[in-house]
C-alpha cells in the first residue's frame, strides 16, 4: 500500500516539474542560447544582434514599450546615445546586454575632473547596475568626423581615463568596457582593405592612445560601417550586389593567390590571397589593417552602427524597402552564423564581432537629407517596416515578400531609385502595446506585473500572449508547432490540478 502512495506522489511531482520546467525551456530557446567564444583576452559573446534604440522623435512608444518590442524580437544587445533615465530603468531585469554613453557635449566636464567622473559613475552607472547590464560605456560619437567638435579631440582620451579609473575604484572595469564609436571615413585609405590606414591628422595624435587603451582593457574598436553610403557615393563603380551581400563565393575566378589587389567580373574584391564578397568585410578590414599599422592588430573590431535606409529625398539612391531588407537580413544570418567560414572577416576569420544595427524605429526629427528619417526596422506604431529575423535562424531567403536578391517585382533602374511607392505610410491599425498592457514578457519571471493584476483578466492576458506570440521573432511563419510550444504550459497547468486533485481523493481512499 505504501508502494502505491509513494508512486502516485511521483506522478503527481513530475508532473509539476513539467510544468515548472517547459516555460524556462521555452524562454531559452533562441540565441540566447548559444554563445561564441573570442579567442585571446576578450570575453566569451552571446550570440546575439544588437540595435541602436535613438529617440529623435516626436511620436516614439514610451521607453516601456520599446523594451517590450526590443525583447519581443530576441535582439541581445540595445546601443544607446545617452544614459537617460527612463529608458536605462526600463532596460531592468531584461537580461539585454547594455552600451549607454556620455554624449559629445559632455566629455569637457568629465575630462577636467576626476570629481566630476566620480559623479557620472555614479548617477549613470551605479545607480542602474546591474540590474541593468550595462557591459560599455561610449564616450562621444564620431568626434573625429565632425570639424565642429575638434576642439574635443584632446579630451577624449582624459575623458575616457577618468571614467575607467572610477570604474576601477567600485571594481567593475573588468565588467563594464569603456570605448568610443568612430565614423568610417576616419580612414584616409581603404582600398584595397589591406592599405587601410587613418587619417594623417588624426592616426597618432589620437587613435593610437585610444587603442593603447583598448588593448590594455581588452576593448572593443566600435566603427560605425556603411555600406550604403560608399556604394551610394559611387554607384557605378561598386555593385550593388557587392554592398547587399549578395555574391555568392561560387562567382569568384579561381585566381585567389593574386599578389596584387584586383576585381572579379563578378565583382569579388581580391586583396593578395584574401577574397571579398562584400563590402562590409572589405571596410571591417581596412579597420584592421589600420589598426595593425599602427602597432595594435591584437585589438578587436565591433560595429557600432551599420544599415540601410528605407527611403529618401529624390535623388538618393537605393534607399528602399527591398534593399534595406536585404542587406540587415543578410547581415544578421552572416553576424550569427556558427559556421567559422563565416564568421568574422577573411582577415580574421572564426571571431563573433558584436553587431548593432541602425535604427530600432524611424526618427521623425532627424536632421539632414530624408534618409536620415528611414533607417528604422520599425514604425513609431510598433510595426514592421519589413519583415526580419533577428536570430538569424532563418536565413535570408526564408521571407515571402521582398526576399529575392533580386527583387523580382523591381526594374534595375528602379532598385537604384528612393521610395519607389515601397515605403508605405505605417499601418493604420491602432498601437500594438494596447493589445498587451502590463504584460511581463521577460523570462526571468513568470508572473504580471501588479499592474496587470488591476487591469487584465484571463482572457486579456492569454489574448496578450497570443499577440506577443506573433512578433517572435518578427514574422517567423506561425506553425501548429509553435502554437503548441507556446500553450503546452497553459494547457497542461489545468490538467495536473486536476489529476493532483484526483490522486489526493485516491490516496484518501488507500487510507
Amino acid at each position: 500500500m505504501m508502494m502505491r502512495r509513494r508512486s502516485l506522489w511521483s506522478l503527481v511531482s513530475l508532473l509539476c516539474i513539467m510544468v515548472c520546467a517547459t516555460p524556462a525551456a521555452i524562454c531559452q530557446t533562441g540565441p540566447q542560447a548559444e554563445s561564441v567564444s573570442d579567442p585571446g583576452s576578450y570575453p566569451v559573446e552571446v550570440n546575439t544582434i544588437g540595435i541602436n534604440y535613438g529617440q529623435v522623435a516626436d511620436n516614439l512608444p514610451t521607453p516601456q514599450e520599446a523594451v517590450l518590442l526590443i525583447q519581443s524580437m530576441k535582439i541581445g544587445r540595445v546601443k544607446l546615445f545617452d544614459s537617460d533615465p527612463a529608458v536605462m530603468s526600463a532596460l531592468a531585469n531584461t537580461g539585454l546586454q547594455v552600451i549607454s554613453a556620455l554624449p559629445n557635449d559632455g566629455i569637457s566636464a568629465v575630462a577636467s575632473s576626476s570629481t566630476t567622473a566620480e559623479q557620472w559613475v555614479q548617477d549613470n552607472v551605479l545607480a542602474y547596475y546591474p540590474a541593468t547590464d550595462i557591459t560599455t560605456i561610449h564616450v562621444g560619437n564620431e568626434l573625429w568626423s565632425q570639424p565642429g567638435f575638434q576642439p574635443l579631440w584632446d579630451q577624449l582620451m582624459p575623458c575616457i581615463l577618468n571614467i575607467h579609473a572610477s570604474l576601477t575604484y567600485h571594481n567593475l572595469s573588468q565588467a563594464i568596457k569603456v570605448s568610443t564609436a568612430v565614423a568610417f571615413n576616419a580612414l584616409a585609405s581603404s582600398y584595397p582593405p589591406s592599405a587601410g590606414v587613418f587619417s594623417e591628422e588624426i592616426a597618432v595624435p589620437y587613435v593610437q592612445p585610444l587603442l593603447q587603451f583598448l588593448s590594455e582593457t581588452h576593448s572593443y574598436f566600435y566603427i560605425n560601417a556603411y555600406p550604403y553610403f560608399a556604394w551610394a557615393g559611387d554607384p557605378a563603380q561598386i555593385p550593388l550586389e557587392y554592398a547587399l551581400f549578395e555574391l555568392d563565393s561560387s562567382s569568384s575566378s579561381s585566381s585567389s593567390t593574386a599578389s596584387t589587389s584586383s576585381v572579379t567580373a563578378a565583382g569579388v574584391v581580391l586583396d593578395g590571397h584574401l577574397k571579398y564578397y562584400n563590402m562590409l568585410d572589405a571596410q571591417l578590414d581596412a579597420v584592421n589593417a589600420a589598426m595593425e599599422q599602427l602597432g595594435y592588430g591584437d585589438v578587436r573590431v565591433a560595429i557600432s552602427e551599420t544599415g540601410w535606409p528605407t527611403a529618401g529625398d529624390p535623388g538618393q539612391l537605393g534607399c528602399n524597402i527591398p534593399n534595406a531588407a536585404n542587406y540587415n537580413r543578410r547581415l544578421v544570418t552572416k553576424m550569427l552564423s556558427t559556421s567559422s567560414s563565416v564568421l568574422g572577416t577573411p582577415s580574421r576569420p572564426g571571431i563573433f564581432i558584436p553587431t548593432f544595427i541602425f535604427a530600432l524605429f524611424n526618427e521623425d526629427l532627424k536632421p539632414g537629407p530624408g534618409t536620415e528619417r528611414h533607417w528604422g526596422l520599425l514604425y513609431p506604431n510598433g510595426t514592421n517596416v519589413y519583415s526580419i529575423d533577428m536570430t538569424g535562424q532563418m536565413g535570408s531567403f526564408s521571407f515571402n515578400s521582398t526576399s529575392s536578391s533580386k527583387a523580382p517585382n523591381l526594374t534595375p533602374a528602379s532598385r537604384n531609385n528612393p521610395l519607389n511607392d515601397l515605403d508605405p505610410p505605417p499601418p493604420p491599425a491602432s498601437s500594438i502595446f494596447n493589445e498587451f498592457p502590463g504584460f511581463d514578457i521577460s523570462c526571468g519571471s513568470s508572473t504580471m506585473s501588479s499592474r496587470s493584476f488591476k487591469t487584465t483578466t484571463t482572457f486579456t492576458t492569454v489574448r496578450a500572449a497570443f499577440n506577443l506570440l506573433l512578433q517572435q521573432p518578427a514574422n517567423i511563419p506561425l506553425t501548429a508547432a509553435r502554437l503548441l510550444e507556446f500553450f503546452f504550459p497553459l494547457l497542461l497547468l489545468p490538467l495536473t490540478i486536476t489529476a493532483f486533485l484526483f490522486l489526493s481523493i485516491h490516496l484518501d481512499s488507500l487510507q
